[in-house]
């Protein structure tokens, strides 16, 4: 990463001011040496004054291709043929710069680009800079008139105050490409130095692995801090497995990118495995009650592979796999690449699908537990997909939660939801309820109680007939603030309920912190309700819920025997394909009208 691109120079040992061999510093000096150190401080090039003795080796280096770039005036050098020429100055003495055929096609142009942008004055600047303390013995091939103090005071002035900018422009730019958590780089400084590093040549020698840290998941169990610490932690860990020819860089909340010099399967392996155990240590090491955990996505660079962005996403596919699939790591196959392009598809025509509708809602049909009759609803969501036909929410709920588009979804559902209501009742049904589950980021929002009322505000059918569910895992984050939503809700008639009790993170406690009126079983543990120790479980989940005036609710019911067992310990509501699948809302509004006559 530090080793920079030599570039030799045959310098012109007497041609002051531009350019001259000082004796007393054994270095070349003048206005052209400036330059070229303040564009190697800038750049990934290291210029070197090749076989600076003080005697003129311009025409022998060239000629043996030795030297990068050499310097002279156009009439002392125009025996020489050289189709790259680089003017410093204009007009009759014009002083040239010439790259030889040895020098690297990116060093010509960035060169070319830097001398393109200093100004005349700068140039002036610098030029009356050098001329301050003439050496004793040098021949002038410029005659330079008298020029007055006030000049001289003011071209180094300019001098100085362009120096300075510089400087400011070169930290400014490694503030903007440095994260500010990790202290790494970012996308921005990975995108400059893939262009720098990565080329034709080398591209396939390189493999994109990208690290993945549930910094939601950290957030949830630990805190802000403590997330912020452990990333710290991996940076650290990460750095001391970059290589010199690699390319480390943090691109996003949850990952890290590092372009590798890749090696061997089994040397990959080793190097990985004893990565990531390091960084599983953390944990113990500091005291932790949670598993900190880091997924690798390791994606190959193939020869065609031009667009960074598209590198990382192919990675981090491999990492979001692997912690799926709760193995370390995963190359990234051609079924995964195929994958993940059909997830780009739909990702662009999310905006579509929200335009035109193509989210429809899907009505699956609760009933009483004891007299099995049609009581309210689940609402749930399909992609009617122009192309690909009906999508389930297994497809596209990941999709959305990454794109940070499931607020959206979730309060599009809400106003389908509440015209759903308001074109029963105005058939004549008004006891007919339905629940609508909200994501953990929706539901935890500070202003999520405000924007429900404001859809509700446009409806008439009675309040008490929407259920608002709250997830298992929204329990655990922004605890303060759920409650003050549900609080809010309440006031305003609707009723929440709490989703998934008994698995991940909910418990009787939540019972305890969030005033709901009703609680939905788990279908892990509904699966379990037919033996004793099932039984049991449920038994005292569903007497607790009672004492606190809950209505029970058991999902997942697909048997005769579970439907009776739960009937034995008196739950309320059941939900199931052994009553109904998921239905088109006009289809199930047919089925709630016919059982209404009946």
């Amino acid at each position: 990463m530090e080793e920079k691109t030599l570039i030799y120079v045959a310098g012109n040992p007497d041609a002051y001011p531009l350019e001259y061999f000082d004796k007393d510093t054994q270095t070349y000096a003048g206005v052209i040496p400036e330059l070229l150190a303040e564009f190697s401080d800038q750049s990934t090039y290291e210029i070197v004054y090749y076989e600076a003795d003080g005697t003129d080796h311009r025409e022998e280096l060239a000629q043996q291709k030795q030297v990068d770039l050499f310097s002279g005036y156009e009439a002392e050098e125009e025996q020489l043929d050289h189709a790259h020429e680089l003017p410093l100055f204009s007009g009759e003495n014009a002083y040239m710069l010439y790259f030889t055929e040895a020098a690297p096609a990116a060093f010509r142009s960035d060169l070319q680009a830097y001398l393109a942008e200093v100004s005349p004055a700068e140039m002036t600047g610098l030029l009356m800079a050098s001329v301050e303390t003439p050496p004793s013995s040098q021949g002038l091939y410029w005659t330079m008139g008298a020029m007055g103090a006030a000049l001289l005071v003011m071209a180094v002035v300019l001098l100085l105050t362009v120096r300075r900018y510089r400087r400011k422009l070169k930290e400014s730019q490694q503030n903007v490409e440095t994260d500010e958590t990790t202290g790494l780089g970012n996308m921005e400084y990975l995108e400059r130095y893939y262009k720098q590093y990565i080329n034709d040549k080398n591209r396939i020698l390189y493999q994109a692995v990208y690290f993945y840290v549930d910094t939601d998941r950290l957030r949830r169990l630990g805190s802000g801090q403590e997330t912020d610490e452990f990333l710290r932690y991996c940076a650290v860990i990460l750095g001391e497995y970059t290589e010199d020819s690699d390319i480390l860089a943090r691109v996003s909340e949850q990952g890290f990118l590092m372009l590798r010099l890749g090696g061997s399967a089994e040397q990959t392996d080793t190097w990985l495995c004893t990565l990531l155990e390091r960084v599983r240590d953390y944990a113990k090491r500091y005291g932790k009650p949670y598993d900190t955990n880091l997924y690798a996505g390791i994606y190959p660079l193939k020869s065609q592979d031009r667009d960074l962005n598209e590198i990382v996403f192919q990675a981090s596919q491999g990492a979001y796999q692997a912690e799926k699939e709760e193995v370390s790591y995963l190359f990234c196959s051609q079924a995964m690449i195929q994958k993940s392009l059909q997830e780009r598809q739909l990702q662009a025509s999310i905006d579509q699908a929200f335009a035109q509708k193509e989210f429809q809602l899907y009505i699956q049909f609760y009933v009483d537990a004891q007299t099995l009759k049609v009581v309210g609803g689940e609402a749930l969501s399909r992609w009617k997909h122009p192309q690909k036909g009906i999508l389930l929410p297994s497809v596209f709920i990941p999709l959305l939660e990454r794109e940070k588009m499931i607020s959206r979804l979730d309060y599009y559902c809400l106003k389908e939801v509440c015209f759903f209501l308001e074109s029963l009742l105005e058939k004549g049904v008004d006891t007919f309820f339905v629940s609508c589950n909200f994501s953990r980021e929706t539901f935890a929002a500070a202003d999520f109680a405000q924007k429900v009322q404001k859809i509700l505000n446009g409806f008439t059918f009675p309040r008490e007939l929407l259920i608002l569910e709250i997830t298992e895992s929204v329990s655990v984050r922004n605890a303060a603030q759920i409650r003050q939503n549900v609080i809010a809700l309440k006031k305003y008639g609707v009723r929440v309920a709490l989703d998934d009790f008994g698995e991940g993170f909910t418990s009787f406690y939540d019972l305890q912190k969030y005033p709901i009126d009703g609680i939905k079983l788990d279908k892990g543990l509904v699966d379990h309700v037919t033996t004793p120790i099932g039984t049991a479980i449920l038994k005292a989940m569903i007497q607790v819920g009672h004492e606190l005036n809950m209505t029970i609710l058991a999902e997942g019911v697909e048997t005769d025997e579970q439907v009776r067992a739960l009937q034995e310990i008196h739950c309320d509501v059941i939900q199931g394909f052994r009553f109904s699948h998921p239905l088109p809302q006009w289809e199930a509004t047919e089925q709630i009208i016919n059982n209404k006559r009946t």
